[in-house]
Order: structure tokens, then C-alpha cells, then sequence
């Protein structure tokens, strides 16, 4: 073991000497952990699916629309709660811990207040928005996906604002609760289908998916309400006197709105031009991303929510040579893990669409068009992994500006790569364009972090 740390950078060397005992190897493995059994439940959720339905019209509409509101949940999670916890961070340093929890109790309500908008919006709009997004749908599986999204409004709002909890609570480094609190939702699901029995259509799905966010974030919001004072004059303060640091906030959350608008419509992109391909593509790539999702659970969702608040400190104190090499070290010991993980994802693909998915509706060839997806898909892992770390590092220094020409720039690249390549692979064109994205993305969100350290450390 000495000679194999030997060979390690520094950066490296100086993370594994901490050992298990340091905060963020400690907090990563507890956030890992949680985030493994959430996943197990959510693909106890997606069999279970899977067997019900296999890729029929019902699944498909409802996967368009819950594509939609999460991403549209994720990308508000995008503004308020990037641009908050550094700001909570640094006013927790300089002004004590009451001064950032009014900024929180602010922050929530704007945040809610911005989903309730947009739902509105939303639901006004349903049939524009899936003629739209549903274009190679059938006329009636463009009118099921309306009345899917008119029904699934109180899933955005309480989704979006379990988001911003979680956020909260991490900033606090209370990473426990905001890992498990989520997988109240697949067990929502899974209850329903449950008591549905053999009766499972689209409407069991909206049933459960509801009930699930609301417990999700009802939740959240009585573990944070028990960590606030009780005392009403400081409820009074905080409602009615906006503290200084909100100001800062808002005007730094557009900048990350914007950008997550444009780096998270990806996902609805894919799906949108998906919808325009064969029968049950849409069904097909979800299926493939959610496999994805088994590697990045345990590797880019821990890693940033633990990381995110410790970036946000070494920012607050101005450790600019902390911080870089916080980066390096992180981004190194995390691909490193990923790696293996993905190679082993690609080799056995089509073992683990069937042993997954392949029973009732979902048979052998959905299980070849998953896996053929799936392979291609597989080796965005390592750049997404890169991406999120780096991206958490040009949150916490503020550098909202070049994320936003990165993230159109992703938006753009990601919309002519589909199109060119789905023309000849067809879904597995859509996952491989991803790939290509992440990986530019990565490569320039690296560059933009190291530029602006260099520049505050010059200054």
C-alpha cells in the first residue's frame, strides 16, 4: 500500500490520508450508501413497471410528462438553491447561524413561490406543450399526456421544493436525511401499483408518484422546522424584514436558471426527438438512463452533495489552493471508482436489462433495444461524474457567467448531434450524442474553475 500512495499525486495522496475519519470520505460513503437502497427501491418501482406495462402507450405518455416536471423541478433547483448555499455559507461564516437560516426560510418561500408560477404556466399550456414535445404521438396519446400533466402539478411543487430542503440541509452537512427523504417517491409508486393489483395504467402512476413527493417533502420540512427557533419575533423577522444576503442571491439564481434551462433540457430534447422515432422509444431510452443512473447515483450524487458545501467554505475563507486541489483530488479518487463500473455496464448490458426488466409485457426484444442503447450510453458516466464535481467548484466560486455559454453552447451541440446521429442509430444515436456532450462539457468546466481560481489568486 505505501508504494501504490507513492505513485499517486499529491492531491490524492493527501485525500486517502485522512481516511475514513475525514468528513467528506465519511459523508460520500454515507450519501453512497442511502442513495444505493433509494436506488434499489426505485428499480423495485421499475420492474414492477416494467412487468405491468413493458413499453405500452400509457407508460409512454406518463414517462414524457414526468421527464418534463422533473426537469423542470431540477432546473428551478438550478437557481435558487446553487446561488443559496454559497451565500448561506459565507453569511453563516461571517454574520452566525440565525442570520442563514432567515436567508433560508426567504429562499424557500421565493422558491416555492417560482414553482407555483411555473406549474401554472404549465397547466395553462398542457396541450401546447405536448403537441409540442409529443409530437410523433397519436392524437390520444397527446390528449392522455395533457390530463397526466394537469394531474401531476402537486408533484412539481412538492418535488421542486423538496429540492431546495435538500439543498439546505446539505449546506448544514446533514446529508442523511437528504438522501433518504427521495425515496419516499418511488415508494409512493410502488405502494399504488400494489393496490391497483392487476388494474395499473397510467392514472396508478400519478396516484403514487403525488403521494410519494408529498411525503418527501413533508419530511424535509419538519426536520428543518425542528432545527429553527421557535420564538414567533423571529418568525416575524424573518417573514416581514428580507435579509441582505436574499438580494445577492436573486440576482446570482437567473444566471444559474438560465444555464440550467439550457444544460438540463438535454434530457427533454432526447426525449422530445425520441418521440419522433418508432414505437416505445421514449419507454426505451428511460429505460437505459435509469440503468446509467445505477453508476452516477453512487458516484456523481454523493460526491456533490457532499462536496458542495465543503466548495462553498474553502470559497467563503478565500482558500483558493484548498479548493484546487479539493478538485483534483475528488475528481480523481471518484473517475477512478466509475470507471470499472462502466466498462462493467457495457459488457454485460444485455444480463442487466433482462434481469431487471425482462418479465410480463417487457420481453426479449425490449431487452435488445435497451441494451443496444445502453452500451453507447454507458460511457458518459466518467464525464458526467467529472462535469458535476467541476461544476459544484464554479457554483461555489460564483462563476455563473461562463456557465451559462457552456451550458448553450451543450444545448446546442446536443440538438445537432441527435439529429444527425439518431438518423443512422436511431435511439442509440440519441446516447451517444449524450456521451460527446458530457464530455466537451467536462473538459470546459474544468478549464473555466482553474481560470478563475487563478485569477482570485493573482488578485
Amino acid at each position: 500500500m505505501p508504494a501504490i500512495r507513492a505513485t499517486l499525486p499529491a492531491p490524492l495522496r493527501s485525500l486517502l490520508a485522512r481516511g475514513a475519519g475525514s468528513a467528506v470520505v465519511s459523508g460520500f460513503v454515507l450519501v453512497a450508501m442511502l442513495t444505493v437502497v433509494g436506488k434499489i427501491v426505485a428499480f423495485a418501482k421499475d420492474a414492477v413497471v416494467a412487468a405491468k406495462l413493458g413499453t405500452a402507450d400509457d407508460l409512454d405518455a406518463f414517462m414524457l410528462v414526468f421527464g418534463f416536471f422533473s426537469f423542470t423541478a431540477t432546473v428551478l433547483a438550478g437557481g435558487l438553491p446553487e446561488s443559496f448555499v454559497p451565500a448561506f455559507a459565507e453569511l453563516r461564516e461571517r454574520r452566525g447561524r440565525r442570520r442563514a437560516e432567515r436567508l433560508g426560510v426567504q429562499c424557500s418561500v421565493w422558491h416555492f413561490g417560482a414553482l407555483l408560477l411555473c406549474g401554472i404556466v404549465l397547466v395553462l399550456a398542457a396541450p401546447l406543450v405536448i403537441g409540442w414535445t409529443g409530437h410523433g404521438f397519436s392524437a390520444g396519446k397527446q390528449a392522455l399526456a395533457a390530463q397526466l400533466m394537469r394531474a401531476l402539478l402537486p408533484f412539481l411543487l412538492c418535488f421542486g421544493l423538496a429540492q431546495h430542503l435538500g439543498a439546505w440541509l446539505r449546506a448544514g452537512k446533514s446529508f442523511l436525511l437528504a438522501a433518504s427523504a427521495p425515496m419516499l417517491v418511488p415508494l409512493g409508486i410502488v405502494t399504488a401499483l400494489v393496490i391497483a393489483g392487476d388494474q395499473v395504467d397510467a392514472w396508478t402512476l400519478v396516484a403514487g408518484t403525488v403521494w410519494g413527493a408529498v411525503a418527501n417533502v413533508a419530511v424535509m420540512l419538519i426536520a428543518i422546522a425542528r432545527k429553527l427557533p421557535r420564538s414567533r419575533s423571529w418568525w416575524r423577522c424573518s417573514l416581514r424584514h428580507w435579509e441582505p444576503g436574499l438580494r445577492t442571491v436573486l440576482c446570482n439564481a437567473l444566471p444559474f436558471l438560465i444555464g440550467g434551462v439550457a444544460f438540463g433540457s438535454a434530457a427533454v430534447v432526447d426525449q422530445t426527438m425520441a418521440a419522433w422515432l418508432s414505437a416505445g422509444s421514449v419507454a426505451v431510452l428511460s429505460y437505459s438512463d435509469k440503468l446509467c443512473a445505477i453508476v452516477l447515483a453512487v458516484t456523481a450524487g454523493p460526491a456533490a452533495d457532499v462536496l458542495f458545501p465543503h466548495f462553498a467554505e474553502l470559497a467563503a475563507r478565500r482558500d483558493w489552493s484548498g479548493l484546487r486541489k479539493r478538485l483534483f483530488a475528488s475528481a480523481g479518487l471518484i473517475v477512478s471508482a466509475a470507471l470499472p463500473m462502466t466498462l462493467f455496464l457495457y459488457l454485460f448490458a444485455p444480463w442487466f436489462v433482462s434481469t431487471l426488466f425482462e418479465r410480463g409485457a417487457f420481453g426479449p426484444n425490449d431487452t435488445q433495444r435497451v441494451a443496444e442503447v445502453l452500451r453507447f450510453a454507458a460511457f458518459q458516466i466518467p464525464f458526467y461524474i467529472l462535469g458535476t464535481v467541476a461544476a459544484r467548484v464554479a457554483v461555489s466560486l460564483q462563476a455563473a457567467r461562463l456557465m451559462l455559454v457552456i451550458s448553450f453552447s451543450a444545448l446546442v451541440l446536443n440538438a445537432a448531434l441527435n439529429w444527425l446521429l439518431m438518423r443512422h442509430l436511431g435511439v442509440a444515436g440519441i446516447a451517444l450524442s449524450t456521451v460527446i456532450v458530457h464530455g466537451i462539457c467536462a473538459a470546459a468546466t474544468c478549464a473555466v474553475c482553474l481560470a478563475v481560481i487563478r485569477r482570485k489568486e493573482a488578485a
